[in-house]
């Protein structure tokens, strides 16, 4: 900005503020507004900082003459007060937390405070120096998971939105899931869609573009991914090599299952068993009065193993994702799996960030204004 000062004008003493200037003139400021007037407040714009890093702050500062004028009063507060780490610790002396140990030349990294976001899977809030690595651009297509006939043609809303909590008075039998299916289907019809649906709903992948997840989460997408495809190889061969008798991707139990798993739209619950030692307080009783369970039931059975080792075998009904179509061209060797995914001409799963990926019909009606239904023909 220039003043213009005429020396020798004596009224002129060279302070021209802009906002002053834009009210000798005739002219309105268009900047000043209800939100400029809640910028001037310390109160609403500590707790605004506090969802923001430093560059979206500093954006912010960035948008007019007058909102900076309204932040910079309170500058050094506001920077204080930024988006933090959940690994970020002030004190030197108090441990940071596991999963943010990244060492960079030999020490410990420090968390920042220019690039901090919610991890796109469990929502943790981490800065650039607590996230993975971007994995390379030929990983991309290893993410996508297929998706069964009833989530494939289920409308968007179904696998976006967050899933309901199920009520305190509910019950469940032992050894049971909490709810045979997902509460969305049960009353979806009957309550009625909160306007501030949209901010908890989990929006579509964006891992194409931006891959922003946490240690935790971010550790073991390889080996998923490695396995998944391993699964599709073994099932397809094997039903190859025995003439195509019911064991085969897809078919009966045995098949790949939904991407989605137990919160699959059209799941299925099963008995699965899982071992566990017997020592464990859940299952031990009162350390302090020295009893101990025993004895077995249907859900629950004492092993004894080598060395005198006592072991629990539970018996627990887990809710697992339907199987999922295995289209006829994917049983030749030389098509690779999950083409139509890939490509993006059908919806499917991200195993990274647990989102959906759209497929060409959602992204058509997406653009057209409308809620979309369903994913294809091909389904």
């Amino acid at each position: 900005m220039v003043v213009l000062v005429d020396l020798d004008d004596p009224d002129d003493d060279g302070f021209t503020p802009g906002p002053a200037a834009a009210a000798d003139d005739g002219r309105p400021n268009p900047n000043v507004n209800g939100f400029s007037a809640a910028l001037s407040c310390y109160p609403i714009a500590r707790q605004l900082a506090r969802q923001l890093d430093l560059n979206s702050l500093h954006d912010l500062s960035r948008t007019c003459r007058q909102f900076r004028a309204n932040l910079l009063e309170y500058r050094d507060q506001l920077i204080r007060h930024t988006l933090h780490c959940d690994f970020d610790v002030e004190d030197e002396a108090i441990p940071r937390p596991t999963g943010s140990r990244l060492l960079t030349s030999g020490r410990v990294a420090r968390c920042a405070r220019d690039m901090v976001a919610e991890c796109q899977r469990c929502a943790a809030v981490v800065c650039r120096n607590c996230t993975i690595k971007p994995p390379p651009a030929p990983t991309l297509r290893a993410r996508h998971r297929r998706l069964c006939r009833t989530c494939t043609r289920a409308p968007l809303a179904f696998l976006t939105a967050a899933p309901r909590p199920r009520a305190s008075s509910e019950s469940s039998l032992p050894g049971t899931p909490d709810s045979p299916r997902p509460a969305l289907l049960d009353d979806a019809a009957d309550a009625p869609r909160a306007f501030t649906a949209p901010a908890f709903e989990r929006t579509p992948c964006i891992c194409a573009d931006t891959v922003w997840l946490c240690q935790p989460c971010g550790q073991h997408l390889k080996n998923a991914d490695t396995m998944y495809v391993r699964a599709w190889t073994w099932r397809t061969r094997y039903s190859h090599y025995l003439g195509g008798v019911g064991t085969g991707a897809g078919e009966g139990n045995e098949g790949v299952e939904c991407g989605r798993g137990a919160q699959c739209l059209a799941a299925r619950v099963v008995e699965h068993e899982v071992d566990c030692n017997a020592s464990d307080p859940a299952y031990s009783g009162s350390p302090e009065t020295g009893e101990r369970w025993t004895g077995t039931s249907y859900y629950a059975q004492e092993i004894e193993g080598i060395g005198g080792v006592v072991k629990m075998k539970l018996k627990k009904q887990v809710r697992v994702g339907e199987c999922v179509k295995v289209y006829e061209d994917e049983r030749d060797k030389s098509i690779r799996w999950l083409e139509r995914e890939v490509s993006g001409r059908l919806r499917s799963w991200c195993s990274w960030c647990e989102r959906v990926v759209l497929g060409d019909k959602d992204r058509a009606e997406v653009r057209g204004g409308r809620a979309p239904s369903s994913a294809g023909s091909e389904a």
